[in-house]
């Protein structure tokens, strides 16, 4: 129940606060009052009123709504201007006490924190309405008419127009139609005999909800009997693709628990756990986290689990849990990723990746009565301590900080990243003069080759010239337009082309004009044998032994030329072909379950390097956790 554990948590804080420079807290209740420290500052914090306390909103906060991040500046203002609208409305925040003055570290708000609905659709409307037999009245809130008729008065509320929030159950997207023929929503992807498990007729187009669908939702009233949706899940239809068919897949990320560790020695840590489906039933699905670069604001991947669907699960589920013993780094949304390829499809999205937020936080338990509880580790958040890059501004770090001293961020921006000024003119009858960089010997067939040619003429910056390189027929080239390029090396056959050469040239011209310079390089191929690494090996014993395995090849082709990886459990002789990704052709993953006990060791190896690796079986860790909360 949460208002047990929201009194626990304010009161341990409260009485400890006394005691203890920093103690955490974990405060869900009604939205009392907003106040803006300065509503010109585009990341000004303020502070909330909730459940009894004043808290303290840093600058450059970001609030949580179900499917976007406010600026806190943005919401406090329409909190301020539209007031109304709050009402009843409840806010979740998690924090430190710093000296006795509660900050916090994240913030979301909803109209009912846990807020769901159910029903069956009586009638389907071209307004973007569907009405609930003997229930409410459901509009999509879509304001750029991706699934339905556009609706743009709560646009903090809206649903994800990026990665289907209305969907079914296979994650496949939905809509309501426009009009009777609408080709964005075609009445031809579901079909006449009514059957709820099928395949579509257009796989890259949406399919329309129906009278008659069993529906989940999570939205906000919307005036009398009308609920204003930002999530909707067709539950008992299942649209069924095959990436290898050239279909587009879809996956659905249902929940994303977060289990943190801090590294303390006293404390429990919960266990990670991500879980969705796939409208293919034989694909495998790699987890990364998303960080920003905190000037850019460009996307940064890193894989951190990998899985396959649950061996006879006619959902297609998936259902990846990891038990670290690593100190955590996190960030606000992980991202799955089908092996099938990702495809642009239908209104913008993308199939065959999805990105969520956290859906359930478990920060560490104290676990040794007595003594006080651990702060909330903030510091472990990127986008908390580094900042991060959003809509053209630039946000910094928490301050003040919700802890006991800032940590110091990974990255200092210079403010002009996002913006940068014009160069200045080229001198008078400058010439640029091109060098393609030294000859690259003995390269793998295979690999990414990468070259880093410049301009020499140092009274000309690059900011004033353009870079154009070219290579031999048939390769692609990379980055062209750039001074650092990269291709993949061709295969050749060792036996009768043991030796190759190609040649690269690199053009500089001053911007805007034919004032140019030209110079090449040499890559030479003579290797063959590549690289191999086992990245991830994981082991549970439920469902008969659940193995999931990743490894990682410098051969990046595909096919016959590829590496084609391979593994083997210790005490077999079997070599079990591993999957290779679509998207990232030298990454190699598996993961099955009756796989029998766990192994004592593992070993892969690649059609082209026949000397395997190995790694041993990883610990295995009992993690549990009780702190809990949904942001």
């Amino acid at each position: 129940m949460r208002i047990p554990k929201l009194f626990m948590a304010a009161f341990v804080a409260i009485n400890q606060a006394l005691a203890q420079t920093v103690v955490p807290f974990t405060i869900d209740g009604l939205l009392d009052s907003v106040k803006i420290t300065n509503a010109s500052q585009f990341n000004s914090g303020g502070t909330v009123t909730a459940y009894g306390h004043a808290i303290t909103i840093p600058e450059n906060m970001l609030v949580q709504f179900p499917a976007a991040y406010i600026p806190f500046q943005k919401f406090a203002l329409d909190y301020l201007t539209n007031p109304g609208l709050y009402t009843g409305f409840e806010v979740s925040l998690d924090g430190n006490f710093v000296n006795n003055v509660p900050i916090a570290g994240m913030m979301s708000i909803s109209q009912f924190l846990a807020g769901s609905g159910a029903g069956i659709v009586g009638s389907v409307n071209t307004d973007g309405t569907m009405q609930i037999l003997g229930g409410p009245l459901l509009r999509i809130n879509t304001p750029n008419g991706v699934y339905a008729t556009p609706y743009i008065l709560r646009p903090f509320f809206t649903a994800d127009e990026e990665n289907p929030s209305i969907s079914s159950l296979s994650g496949y997207p939905m809509c309501i139609p426009r009009s009777a023929n609408d080709p964005d929503c075609p009445a031809s992807n579901r079909p006449a005999n009514g059957a709820q498990v099928y395949t579509p007729a257009n796989c890259s187009a949406m399919a329309p909800f129906l009278a008659g669908d069993f529906i989940t939702w999570s939205g906000i009233e919307n005036g009398p009997n009308e609920i204003l949706a930002y999530e909707i899940v067709a539950e008992t239809i299942q649209q069924q693709t095959s990436g290898d068919a050239g279909q587009a897949v879809y996956v659905r990320l249902e929940d994303v628990v977060i289990g943190i560790n801090d590294g303390s020695t006293t404390t429990e840590v919960g266990q990670t756990k991500f879980t969705g489906y796939s409208s293919d039933s034989t694909v495998g699905v790699t987890i990364y986290r998303v960080d920003l670069d905190p000037c850019t604001g460009v996307d940064i991947e890193t894989q951190i689990a990998i899985g396959s669907l649950k061996a006879g699960d006619a959902r297609n589920k998936f259902d990846i849990r990891i038990s670290d013993a690593s100190v955590s780094k996190e960030a606000r949304e992980y991202r799955v990723r089908a092996n099938k390829g990702v495809k642009i499809v239908a209104k913008g999205l993308q199939a065959g990746q999805y990105q969520a937020p956290i859906s359930e936080l478990i920060w560490p338990e104290t676990n040794v009565p007595g003594i006080p509880w651990r702060p909330n580790p903030f510091q472990l958040f990127s986008q908390l301590k580094d900042g991060f890059a959003e809509d053209g501004f630039q946000y910094k770090q928490l301050n003040p900080w919700p802890g006991a001293g800032a940590p110091a961020p990974s990255k200092i921006c210079t403010g002009d990243e996002l913006n940068p000024p014009p160069p200045p003119p080229p001198p008078p009858g400058a010439t640029p003069v091109a060098n393609a960089g030294p000859a690259l010997l003995s390269q793998l067939a295979g690999a990414r080759i990468a070259l880093t040619g410049k301009n020499t003429n140092t009274v000309l910056s690059d900011s004033q010239l353009t870079f154009a390189w070219t290579g031999p027929a048939g390769i692609t080239i990379n980055d062209a337009d750039k001074s650092t390029m990269n291709y993949i090396n061709p295969w050749q056959d060792p036996q009768t082309v043991p030796t190759s050469t190609r040649t690269f040239t690199l053009k500089v011209c001053v911007s805007g004009t034919t004032t140019c310079n030209s110079s090449s390089t040499t890559v030479t191929t003579d290797k063959f044998v590549d690289n191999i690494a086992i990245t991830s090996y994981q082991y549970a014993s439920k469902q008969s032994g659940t193995l999931s395995l990743a490894a990682i090849s410098n051969n990046l082709l595909t096919g016959s030329n590829g590496a084609n990886l391979q593994f083997q459990i210790a005490g077999t002789t079997t070599w079990t072909f591993m999957v290779q990704d679509q998207a990232n052709p030298g990454q190699y993953t598996f993961s099955n379950r009756n796989m029998g006990r766990q192994p004592t060791s593992i070993s892969v190896r690649s059609s082209k390097n026949p000397t395997p690796v190995s790694t041993t079986a990883f610990v295995k860790r009992a993690l549990r956790g009780l702190k809990q909360r949904a942001f």
